[in-house]
């Protein structure tokens, strides 16, 4: 089992927070790995995320997005998806950074979907080109699970 440590950064590179968790795949530009959740119960629109629940997080070095599949940690079902919109993630060693934009996309097992801190968005400094970017990010991810062709 190879142990990778995970650091989340604001959009300026400022750390936000970092924890570890297990290498599942590394194929080209995608890399997947399995954690748990770290904090107290965290409340996210109709979602409960509890301490323990698994996470297999799928990141992307060339795309502007990543995606956590979150299993409930008393039966394993997938309780949704959450796609952070950001800056395409670095590896490098055992550390992968990504630079979270604020910007969210869930997705619950029904198929319904909710766009989340918009306004936190549109706030940030971003150059036109990266909230572009971003806002593209945003629709690809939606029609992928509207289409319901997401896979590791």
């Amino acid at each position: 089992m190879k142990m990778i440590k995970i650091i989340k950064q604001d959009y300026s590179g400022r750390k936000v927070w970092d924890y570890s968790g297990e290498l599942l795949k590394r194929n080209g530009n995608k890399v997947i790995i399995s954690a748990h959740f770290d904090h107290e119960n965290t409340i996210v629109d109709k979602l409960i995320l509890k301490p323990g629940d698994k996470f297999i997080e799928t990141y992307y070095l060339d795309k502007w997005y990543n995606i956590y599949e979150i299993h409930d940690r008393e039966n394993n079902s997938v309780k949704a998806w959450y796609c952070n919109i950001s800056f395409p993630a670095e590896i490098s060693g055992d550390t992968l950074n990504y630079k979270d934009l604020e910007l969210d996309l869930l997705i619950y097992p029904d198929g319904s979907q909710i766009v989340l801190d918009m306004d936190e968005f549109i706030a940030l400094p971003l150059t036109e080109e990266y909230r572009i970017s971003a806002l593209q990010a945003l629709s690809e991810l939606e029609a992928i699970f509207s289409a319901g062709e997401f896979d590791y």
